[in-house]
């Protein structure tokens, strides 16, 4: 049981609008929930705006779902490393914004003047809170992890795995002759290199490092710039982007492996491993599917 809660997870995408999306979906949720079955005593509760004040809830609930998920992943961005999420954490990252809710709906109940904010009641609210959540959390953590460790299969060894070329139509392979020219955004610092050269490119805060192949060498380089904006200079079918830090030169991968982190890219050359994220996972699957 241990063991598998150290199982590697994905991290949840922080991305704005998912985030937004995410916590609204959750709080509608709460103030239906709420409305229509009424629990904890407030079906015998009467007020005039008892109904509007049972959906503010769910503001709450959207609130919290929104800082715990898209806030603080932004705050403190070295804490959620993909590479070292596991079961464990997921659930605990799940259990957070119920335990959060709780003191927030005293904060609010207090605030309309429904419960008076005291030690006791903010741990009351906390703990029923938590007690509601926490079997589900767990449930949903769970499932999806089943979901992911089928999805994310671990591939046959390499050497049957076919070469992702073989799945490119013939007018995509890179040819000797293709040049790409990657430009920093000061327009002074620039790389210039054969396309079928490239193995990939990794973004970290506003840095881009380059990696390629020269006379069978690896070399790195490294630019001022977004991934974004190197993506834009890149015009070739099968260099393309599979993660938000990466841009990956299919032509040139070796193996492909996965588990419930997802699809990970083994480069000729090195023993440096590119993730796919899940976004992008269903995209570029035909390229190193199984013939």
């Amino acid at each position: 049981m241990f063991r598998f809660l150290q199982q590697p997870y994905p991290v949840n995408d922080s991305a704005l609008v998912r985030s937004v999306v995410q916590a609204l979906l959750v709080g509608i949720f709460v103030a239906f929930v709420l409305i229509i079955f009424q629990p904890f005593g407030a079906y015998n509760w009467q007020h005039a705006y008892k109904l509007l004040i049972l959906s503010g809830y769910g503001l709450v609930a959207s609130l919290t779902t929104f800082l715990n998920f898209y806030v603080l992943m932004q705050l403190f961005p070295s804490l959620f490393i993909e590479k070292k999420w596991t079961v464990w954490k997921e659930i605990i990252w799940n259990v957070v914004p119920i335990v959060l809710g709780g003191f927030l709906c005293t904060v609010y109940g207090y605030l309309i003047g429904a419960m008076p904010f005291t030690f006791t009641q903010v741990s009351y609210m906390m703990s029923v809170v938590f007690l509601v959540g926490l079997f589900p959390a767990i449930i949903m953590v769970l499932l999806n992890y089943v979901y992911l460790i089928r999805k994310y299969a671990v591939q046959p060894p390499a050497e049957q795995i076919p070469h992702p070329i073989e799945n490119l139509p013939k007018d995509e392979v890179i040819t000797q002759n293709q040049l790409i020219q990657l430009v920093s955004e000061n327009e002074k610092d620039k790389l210039v290199v054969p396309a079928h050269e490239l193995l990939f490119i990794e973004a970290s805060d506003n840095y881009c490092t380059v990696v390629y192949v020269a006379e069978g060498k690896v070399n790195k380089m490294l630019l001022r710039s977004s991934l974004s904006r190197l993506e834009s200079q890149i015009h070739t079918p099968q260099i393309v982007r599979c993660h938000r830090s990466y841009i990956a030169n299919f032509q040139r991968i070796q193996s492909v492996s996965g588990n419930a982190q997802g699809y990970k890219l083994h480069f000729e050359h090195t023993d440096y491993v590119v993730p796919v994220a899940r976004s992008y996972s269903a995209e570029l699957k035909p390229y190193f599917v199984l013939a």
